[in-house]
């Protein structure tokens, strides 16, 4: 009988302990970018800002090469001693940086803004949301964040579903 109420008693309390114990919420984090960079990279749209981020960089190169260029001038003509010569030269150069910055900050901006824009087309999100809402429930993921997100921290390496959304996404395809 003791023995009997013992082991009730221990059922009761293992029983009561699995009621109780709270479940852990899993967070997960995934990178847009990376998503749409490498399932939709055929895609005009997604073309579009790559050619747009290119024509960026050769603009930027082609800038910064021409303020190189008016520098060392610049120390040739005081060199020489030419200051007026330097003189406009410098100001040459803080205009060329001036746009060089403006130009940069503007098309970034865009560039921002159209891969915004195509994250949230319907089409797009709609497909890339329904494979993280299933690798999130198969995995048991109870909110899944933006890798970018500026309140994020620190995360594990082991919490980034990217890799398995992407997986996902060209099997469904």
């Amino acid at each position: 009988m003791k023995r009997k109420s013992v082991f009730i008693v221990l059922m009761f309390v293992i029983f009561s302990a699995h009621l109780f114990a709270e479940k852990l919420t899993m967070i997960g984090i995934v990178d847009l970018t990376k998503i749409v960079s490498n399932y939709f990279k055929e895609s005009a749209s997604w073309r579009e800002i790559d050619e747009l981020t290119q024509k960026v960089e050769e603009t930027t190169n082609t800038k910064l090469n021409e303020i190189k260029n008016l520098q060392e001038k610049k120390i040739d003509a005081q060199n020489k001693g030419d200051d007026t010569l330097a003189l406009q030269l410098d100001n040459e150069i803080e205009k060329k940086k001036q746009y060089l910055q403006e130009y940069h900050k503007i098309m970034s901006d865009r560039i921002t803004s159209k891969k915004e824009n195509l994250l949230s087309s319907s089409g797009f999100s709609k497909e890339i949301i329904e494979a993280i809402s299933y690798i999130a429930e198969d995995q048991g993921f109870s909110i899944v964040l933006r890798k970018k997100d500026p309140n994020i921290l620190y995360y594990n390496y082991e919490v980034d579903i990217t890799d398995k959304v992407i997986d996902r996404l060209m099997k469904t395809r």
